[in-house]
């Protein structure tokens, strides 16, 4: 597979009467974009559209998904990105697809608190922050781009599941919609993605990719289907880069991974970038994480093994979406691959309490695991500033263990931990947080 990413670079992000990208600018046409949410928007009330750039004195809240625009304008599914979800559900990967560099379309909706069904026990939606500016705007990679904010305001009635496809179909239009500016345009600059031109001398060393799948607003989609059930399987690396994976995952904030870091996965890019030079990117072994028996992790753990010795990795790169339950996941893959020979290392994020030294540093850990690069402590404490604005809401939503808690989102408030920092303990690699001798 080859495949052409042209990147158009955005600059800049303004309401205007047609939409139109020109000279780093994309003008949007506010109307025609609500039209374009409204074809989708079943279940939802009504659709709204904030702009948020980079270093903007604003907090955004209640973030469900983010979704990378692109549109694809050669190959196969030609005409649309993110198949399955989007169009026919063809395998992707080849040909040429156009990128809006530096532009992020955010979903922003406070999902009803039910008693039952997707918002009971631990799998409620909680409220997800970005602070495009002070101590934590580094968590995320979206204080770095123009956030053009879906907020959702929702109908009274409907199910987990018809909230959950409304919303995401029409973030998916909005992106597909924007990225149509780009067509027929001159890029900035454009990267091919292969794994062609092996080397023999080198090692080769593939990404096993698990992600969370535990029914309604805790799912990924292959293709615009649940993997539920999902076998572990191959994927080509453009597979990834050209939408086959959309995230439905509005739980954790702190360690889901949005739609946008799965087309532009930091340890994918890593990897590639690598290829031919220090080492051989074999392929993708995708899989669901957070099994729900020790028998079913052990099988699925196996299986990914099996799949990187099909194609004779010499070492695997382990990561993993989600807490506990995946992390077991995790270190059961790298257990089978140390016992079969394959090198294993693994990327998470740590407990520790507020020094590093408390309890246990990893929810679990096996002997073979002696490769693990960090991802950052979540129980570190936070105090988040006042701000001008915030967009998605008036409140935060927190704490509905205990009844619920709606301090006003534009204020200073303070946390024990990370855990409502939206990507702050994900372990897609994107973080920018580093380890410095003393």
């Amino acid at each position: 597979m080859r495949l052409t990413r042209q990147y158009f670079c955005v600059r800049d992000v303004v309401w205007s009467t047609s939409t139109e990208f020109a000279d780093g600018v994309l003008y949007v046409d506010r109307d025609e974009l609500k039209r374009v949410a409204d074809s989708a928007a079943q279940g939802i009330a009504q659709v709204d559209f904030d702009i948020v750039a980079p270093g903007e004195n604003a907090r955004i809240v209640h973030v469900l998904d983010t979704v990378q625009p692109m549109v694809k304008v050669e190959g196969a599914g030609i005409g649309t990105a993110y198949p399955g979800c989007m169009g026919d559900p063809e395998t992707t990967g080849e040909g040429v697809t156009n990128v809006l560099e530096g532009l992020a379309v955010m979903e922003s909706a406070p999902l009803p608190w039910e008693s039952a069904a997707a918002s009971s026990g631990l799998l409620y939606p909680r409220d997800a922050i970005v602070d495009m500016v002070g101590p934590i705007a580094e968590f995320s990679p979206f204080s770095h781009t123009f956030n053009l904010v879906i907020c959702y305001s929702l109908v009274e009635g409907k199910s987990s599941a018809e909230y959950d496809r409304a919303i995401r179909t029409c973030a998916l239009r909005v992106s597909d919609y924007l990225a149509r500016a780009t067509v027929g345009k001159v890029p900035d600059r454009s990267e091919e993605f292969t794994t062609d031109n092996v080397n023999p001398d080198l090692p080769s060393v593939v990404l096993v990719w698990q992600c969370q799948s535990q029914g309604v607003y805790a799912s990924t989609f292959l293709y615009g289907h649940p993997i539920d059930n999902l076998v572990p399987t191959l994927l080509h690396p453009n597979e990834m880069l050209d939408g086959c994976i959309v995230s439905g995952n509005y739980v954790w904030p702190a360690f889901k991974v949005p739609t946008y870091l799965h087309v532009n996965h930091p340890i994918l890019l890593e990897l590639y970038k690598r290829h031919g030079v220090d080492l051989n990117f074999g392929g993708v072994v995708f899989s669901r994480s957070h099994n729900p028996t020790h028998w079913h992790k052990q099988r699925s753990s196996s299986f990914c093994v099996k799949l990187a010795r099909c194609l004779d990795a010499d070492g695997l790169v382990m990561a993993w979406e989600g807490g506990g339950n995946a992390a077991v996941d995790g270190m059961l893959t790298i257990r089978y691959a140390e016992r079969m020979g394959m090198r294993a290392a693994g990327i998470t994020f740590e407990f520790g309490g507020p020094d590093g030294t408390e309890g246990d540093l990893l929810v679990d850990s096996v002997p073979e695991a002696n490769a693990i690069v960090s991802g950052g402590s979540i129980e570190k404490s936070l105090v988040l500033p006042d701000v001008a604005r915030a967009i998605g809401g008036d409140c935060f939503r927190l704490n509905k263990e205990s009844g619920g808690w709606f301090p006003p989102a534009n204020r200073s408030i303070a946390f024990d931990t990370t855990t409502h920092i939206y990507c702050s303990g994900n372990q897609a690699g994107h973080s920018r947080l580093h380890a410095a001798a003393y």
